[in-house]
């Protein structure tokens, strides 16, 4: 008789952080009957102490933590212990790996597939870095590959096919620590690009192939699904920021009224007719065939107080880094051999990917089919909390939400434990 699957965790509140460059996002949802998620509420804070992904300042950022986690719980009336953490940075590793262990008789049962996750090989994950997500691909019995779920059927070698995705150790610790300094635990660490593709695909789409990027502000993560699994991530330390800190460069303004010339004013396509934005700058203004910006100054010595620009001249900024972050993830999947197996759909979101005109970059750059990713798949949802920079969010509330009891490779990229009695049960949930 096949063995029913095992209940899906407790119902209890759970928590996920989305530590981000520029926002720090906290959510807390559950589940009820059905198994649908609710929103029960959520903070944001802009972020301090944390740059391109990677801690800078401890001290801000944990500050920064507890006044987003409090406004979480104010907002849900509730307080939590630990959270689930995006982790924005730690140089993430991904690798397709294969475990195979011989049946004790000739009936797979729960805990040969338990012992199989378990045997997780030294070897699959590079020096100084720890495991952070395991999504099993396939089984395979003896010659019979392509299975769902082995339970209850016969033969003799069960082998497993699974994407292992790994962080750099100290970044993880980091974060880590920074939890540990506002009294919360740190249950798990997910990719974001993961998160996006959970909230933002539809199952069809993750069955098809898609490929989900997760466009923040001080990275840009990828993640690509194919026959409803992940099988490659990858993050580089270039995001919206970076344009910001370009546009105020060049036109020798403030960062803030760069932000909001980037967010009202800035796009990827220039105006003119042609569609594309000359390389020159003088020649852009020389152009003259889109309507003028003025731009504030850092003083009023400043020897540009009071001018105006072109639009076109915004976008000439903008192009060239959005076309860099473009051609390094292209680059980065050709290296890891994954360009063919992305398929021709491109999901993009985070809260830099509502740039005008980046979908048709993109689309014109990949000759691929483009579009924004809208987060779905939960109930609760504001209009504060529905964007895409909340994808990453709503997609770990998701993941947390279908995690089973037990389940060994949520185990096995659990934090590691700090107490003796912790190390203990660790232990014995492993080799019993």
């Amino acid at each position: 008789m096949i063995l029913s699957r095992t209940k899906a965790i407790t119902r209890r509140p759970f928590a996920v952080l989305d530590i981000g460059s520029s926002k720090i996002c906290c959510m807390i949802g559950e589940t009820d009957g059905t198994g649908s998620v609710r929103l029960l509420g959520h903070g944001t804070h802009a972020s301090a102490g944390i740059r391109n992904g990677e801690v800078s300042e401890l001290d801000a950022l944990s500050t920064v933590i507890g006044k987003t986690v409090q406004a979480a719980e104010n907002d849900a009336g509730i307080s939590i212990s630990s959270v689930t953490v995006i982790a924005p940075g730690g140089t993430p590793f991904s690798k397709i790996c294969k475990n195979s262990v011989r049946l004790g008789d000739t009936t797979v049962k729960r805990r040969d597939m338990n012992r199989l996750i378990a045997r997780n090989d030294a070897n699959n994950i590079p020096e100084n870095y720890q495991p952070m997500h395991v999504q099993t691909l396939q089984y395979s019995l003896d010659d019979v590959r392509g299975i769902a779920d082995p339970r209850g059927m016969r033969g003799t070698n069960l082998s497993v096919d699974y994407t292992l995705v790994c962080g750099l150790r100290t970044s993880l610790a980091n974060l880590r620590e920074a939890l540990a300094l506002n009294h919360l635990e740190t249950k798990r660490f997910l990719h974001s690009a993961y998160g996006s593709g959970l909230a933002c695909l539809s199952a069809e789409e993750r069955d098809l192939g898609s490929v989900v990027v997760d466009m923040g502000g001080g990275t840009t993560s990828i993640a690509i699904f194919m026959e409803g699994r992940l099988v490659y991530v990858d993050t580089i330390k270039i995001g919206g920021n970076r344009v910001t800190t370009d546009i105020a460069r060049v036109l020798s303004t403030p960062i803030a009224d760069a932000e909001r010339l980037k967010a009202i004013d800035g796009s990827v396509m220039p105006a003119e007719i042609t569609g594309f934005a000359p390389d020159p700058l003088r020649e852009v203004v020389r152009l003259g065939r889109s309507d003028n910006i003025t731009i504030p100054t850092l003083d009023r010595t400043n020897e540009i107080t009071g001018q105006t620009i072109e639009r076109n001249l915004l976008s000439a900024i903008i192009r060239p880094r959005i076309e860099e972050i473009l051609e390094v993830l292209h680059s980065r999947m050709e290296r890891a051999r994954m360009e063919h197996t992305a398929g021709s759909r491109y999901i993009l979101t985070g809260g830099a990917s509502q740039l005008t005109g980046l979908a048709d970059l993109f689309a014109k750059q990949s000759k691929k089919s483009v579009a924004l990713g809208k987060p779905i798949g939960i109930l609760g949802l504001d209009e504060d909390s529905c964007g895409p920079g909340f994808a990453a969010s709503i997609g770990a509330l998701m993941h947390v939400s279908q995690i089973e009891e037990n389940d060994p490779s949520d185990w096995q990229t659990r934090t590691p434990p700090y107490g003796p009695f912790q190390r203990i049960g660790a232990w014995l949930r492993n080799n019993l």
